[in-house]
């Protein structure tokens, strides 16, 4: 385990600081509830800038690096030249494409491309000359619209150099290239369909001289800029467009229709039946009448790839809040969806299982923290009349239930006609040589599922069987197998469902005769998430050839604008099974944990999280496996060991903590006691065990625990860092002076032995131990170390911004800690105008350094303010999950009350700050002591002894 950023260790820790008062006439000081901050260096890089806050210059210039560092060739040329050398370029291939099409020797599936690349062309030309009045945001829009066509045009002469069938060329060689143009069709169909994206989003542009400034989006470095402005409404729909979409007019008619009367439309059926494929339809056609609107879209599967998508949508709308770790990223989206008045679809695919939406009722399958919340209190419930949800699912329960109780949309097959022009559509050439009465009787047996007659022809096509070949192998015995789980549904018999695995068992066996490695592929592929597979993943031989032998039978597909692919549920189900009787799902499960494994960050800072986020799918999938051999069980306890500790980041605390349970439990087994890789296992689970303590005893524990993972890591190391900062904490808790001082300084002095004396963490652990001296009663000796760190920040490792913080932070403990009220409450100030620059105003450390600057205001007798000042931050955390904000509140404004005798005022509080404390540390714990001497102390102040001797005595 490598170190991660210094912020996501703290943020999840306990609050640093508990404030049970300032006695002003001793003048002697307590403990402040007040978290002591710890910034981490890359919390303060451009990526955390908050999108609805006023940049500084130095923060400008810094988004201006990451810009010139991301672009490519075209936009370094700045927009005009971009511009000329896109026409340039365009114009050539627009003549080549006219060229050939004269002669006749044009590819049919350039056929769209013929009218659409010339009009971009043209588009572009016209807007040319009023691009020097746009605003440097519509610039930079306008230019990445003219970089991606110039990528778009780009493929297509790739494409086209190498389909065009020449004159002379041998029989092989035409037959070749034809067979290459099958191939290439979905991918210049994509392409057409981004050039026509792009027409559009250049057209709402509107490129004049009165163009109007309009503020974009803000994009993070670690997500790819989209293709869109704020003009034309976010599109999160991972699929693009089926050009070749056939039928349901219906069942989309009845989607609109629902729509004018209710803000939730449910969509049921079998799986297989295409509930996806007209929602994403709809999806586009809602996009054409609504240019302006939001079209989001999220997974209802499981909790884990819902939470990564309400994550995405987060992000890409700069909600924010979104990078905020301690954040509830779906009470966040939730409550946004909720209260926007901007006009959007949200649509939720695949809600299937009812445990995820109501664990409360039905048994558990998911891993949400808190086991009394579900799914269904994230979705958006007051929606603006312009705001829609559309959800997909096969279980007609839930969809009644999400869609308010009103009847859903129940998809059915096909019609006889429809299934037979999609089915000839995958047959393409092969049309006129069909016989009407083989197809009717394959449909038949097909049951008119959309998936299963479209494999049937990818099938048909790609391996030239006959029509009434294929339809008598799907009663041969081979194509008899079945899977029952999935197939479950009363409105259907069994029949009717096993033909679709008829279909998939005799292509699966098809593609082991042609290409194993692409039967090896697909294996590897069903035992992780079925969605969302990041091409990273896929290390095999022959890779790409083999995805493309999956994809043309429509086994796997890929996810529009990205390098991530998918399969269908019932796909993945029957190669479990077929998997499961060949007696080799267990090699595969081993490989495809060995993947993860190997791809999974093993440092893990706010740069990884992206990763690990994509990758959380997966491992809730390949953890939820049994094991067998030494190698993979040792695989799986250090994936549970990293993504626990990721897990701590996101606040999932119960499934960090099982999970560091179960990696500390393997790795105890397998490897030696000096091994760090169980250090590392040991000091998680110590930390988690100390994150949730609720007693004396509990906090026993952990002390013990983690002085187990000090004794077994080396030094130096990460793990004797981090597992020495955790005790120091820990023993501060429970008012062990020595061992609290033993401890920080050990852990800072390790950073300075691996990382030298201007290391940035080095700095940080630093500024906890003078902290913890100070609160000891060590002034001098803690100031002194905090001029030592400000003397040490210029020469340090740490970011511009971090440097900043590390300074008016100790200066801040300076003055405090020296009675100077006055000027730690002007460097507070400082700290929270500067951390609103760089996070949203609702971040964690916004407020920390909110309640001190209260503090020092209460510090110089203007009580009043402070409990203004106290209140104001009290309403604006009710939402957030970190109670110890609001706890540190309420004392605050008890102290505030206390100091002005105004005890009946007082006791409110003081009895919500006991309540607090109980639920969240026990009956048992010293902060819940404190609370209650406190509340003992208020009522013997207003004069009620008896009340005051009920509570010492409780």
């Amino acid at each position: 385990m490598q170190p991660h950023c210094a912020a996501s260790r703290f943020d999840q820790r306990p609050h640093y600081r508990k404030l049970d008062g300032w006695n002003y006439e001793t003048g002697t000081r307590q403990r402040s509830a007040v978290k002591a901050v710890r910034p981490a260096d890359n919390e303060y890089h451009s990526s955390s800038f908050s999108a609805h806050t006023p940049q500084t210059p130095d923060i400008d210039c810094r988004q201006a690096f990451w810009q010139l560092y991301t672009m490519d060739p075209i936009t370094a040329y700045g927009l005009a030249s971009a511009i000329i050398t896109f026409i340039d370029f365009g114009t050539k291939v627009t003549m080549r494409i006219k060229e050939l099409s004269e002669a006749g020797d044009i590819p049919e599936i350039f056929r769209d491309i013929k009218s659409r690349l010339p009009l971009i062309i043209d588009v572009i030309k016209h807007t040319q000359s009023g691009t020097d009045h746009l605003s440097p945001e519509a610039q930079a829009a306008y230019t990445e619209v003219v970089r991606q066509s110039f990528k778009q045009v780009s493929q297509l002469d790739e494409i086209l150099k190498k389909v065009t069938i020449s004159k002379g060329e041998s029989l092989l060689k035409k037959t070749v290239k034809a067979g290459m143009s099958i191939m290439e069709e979905g991918r210049v169909q994509r392409i057409a369909a981004g050039l026509k994206d792009n027409v559009q989003l250049l057209t709402s542009l509107n490129v004049t001289a009165e163009e109007k400034e309009r503020p974009t989006l803000r994009r993070w470095p670690t997500e790819p800029l989209p293709s869109y402005n704020d003009a034309v409404g976010v599109f999160l729909l991972p699929f693009g467009r089926d050009e070749q979409f056939i039928g349901r007019n219906g069942p989309l008619h009845s989607i609109a229709s629902v729509f004018k009367s209710q803000t939730r439309v449910a969509i049921a059926g079998i799986g297989g039946v295409g509930k996806s494929q007209v929602a994403i339809e709809y999806a586009y056609r809602f996009r054409e009448s609504n240019p302006t609107a939001h079209v989001l879209w999220v997974y209802g599967g499981n909790i884990a790839r819902f939470y990564q998508g309400y994550k995405r949508i987060a992000q890409s709308l700069g909600i924010p809040g979104w990078d905020d770790p301690e954040e509830s990223i779906l009470d966040l989206v939730s409550s946004w969806l909720s209260s926007t008045t901007m006009p959007y679809l949200l649509i939720v695919d695949n809600a299937d299982s009812i445990e995820h939406w109501w664990p409360g009722k039905y048994k558990s399958g998911g891993t949400l923290d808190d086991p009394s919340k579900n799914l269904s209190k994230f979705l958006p419930d007051k929606l603006n009349s312009n705001s829609n949800v559309l959800i997909t699912t096969r279980d007609n329960r839930v969809a009644s239930r999400l869609a308010k109780a009103t009847k859903p949309i129940v998809l059915q097959p096909m019609s006889k006609e429809e299934a037979k022009l999609l089915f000839l559509s995958k047959l393409e050439d092969d049309v006129s040589q069909a016989d009407t009465t083989e197809i009717y009787r394959l449909l038949e047996e097909l049951d008119h599922l959309p998936l299963a007659v479209s494999q049937a022809g990818a099938f048909i096509r790609e391996n030239g069987v006959s029509i009434a070949e294929y339809t008598g192998a799907l009663h041969g015995e081979e194509a008899e197998e079945f899977l029952d789980e999935e197939l479950d549904d009363d409105r259907r018999d069994e029949e009717s469902v096993n033909s679709v695995f008829r279909t998939w068992r005799l292509s699966f066996s098809q593609i082991k005769q042609q290409k194993p490695r692409a039967a090896d592929l697909l294996s590897l592929l069903a035992m992780l998430d079925r969605q969302s597979i990041p091409r990273s993943l896929l290390k095999m031989p022959e890779v790409t050839t083999s995805l493309t032998v999956l994809q043309s039978f429509n086994l796997v597909t890929t996810r529009a604008g990205s390098q991530s692919y998918q399969l269908h549920r019932l796909v993945q189900r029957f190669v479990q099974h077929a998997l499961q009787r060949d007696e080799t799902r267990q090699k595969w499960q081993d490989s495809a944990l060995a993947c993860v494994a190997g791809d999974y960050p093993s440092v893990i800072g706010v740069a990884e999280w992206p990763i690990c986020d994509a990758l959380a799918p997966h491992v809730h999938v390949l953890t939820g496996y049994e094991y067998t051999t030494v190698e993979s069980r040792l695989d799986l306890a250090q994936l549970l060991c990293w993504s626990g500790d990721f897990d701590v980041d996101r606040g999932m605390y119960l499934q960090a903590l099982k999970r560091a349970e179960g990696s500390l439990r393997i790795f105890r087994e397998l490897v030696p006691e000096d091994d760090e890789r169980l250090a590392s296992a040991t000091w998680l689970y110590g930390r988690l065990r100390y994150y949730q303590a609720q007693s004396a005893t509990d906090l026993t524990d952990a002390a013990e625990i983690l002085r187990k993972a000090l004794s077994i890591s080396k030094y130096p190391s990460w793990n004797f860092a981090e597992s020495a900062f955790e005790l120091a904490h820990l023993y501060y808790d429970i008012g062990d002076k020595t061992a609290c001082l033993e401890m920080g300084k050990a852990s800072f002095e390790c950073w300075e032995r691996l990382e030298g004396l201007n290391s940035s963490r080095m700095l940080d652990n630093m500024h906890d131990y003078a902290l913890e001296l100070a609160m000891f009663g060590h002034e001098d000796e803690g100031i002194a170390y905090w001029q030592e760190i400000i003397e040490r920040c210029p020469d340090s490792d740490a970011s511009e911004n971090t440097k900043i913080v590390f300074t008016y932070r100790s200066r801040a403990g300076i003055v405090e800690f020296q009675g100077d009220a006055a000027m730690a409450e002007v460097l507070y100030a400082n700290l929270i105008a500067l951390c609103q620059r760089l996070y949203a105003p609702e971040h964690v450390h916004v407020f920390d350094y909110r309640l001190n600057h209260a503090e020092q205001v209460m510090r110089q007798g203007r009580l009043d303010e402070a409990t203004r000042l106290s209140e104001a931050i009290l309403a604006s955390c009710e939402s957030t999950s970190e109670w110890r904000i609001r706890t540190s509140c309420l004392q605050m404004i008890a102290e505030c009350y206390r100091l002005s005798a105004s005890y009946d005022k007082e006791q409110p509080y003081r009895q919500k700050t006991l309540e607090l404390h109980e639920k969240n540390l026990g009956r048992d714990h010293k902060e819940t002591f404190d609370a209650d001497e406190a509340l003992a102390d208020c009522y013997l102040n207003s004069g009620k002894p008896s009340v005051a001797m009920d509570c010492i005595e409780n």
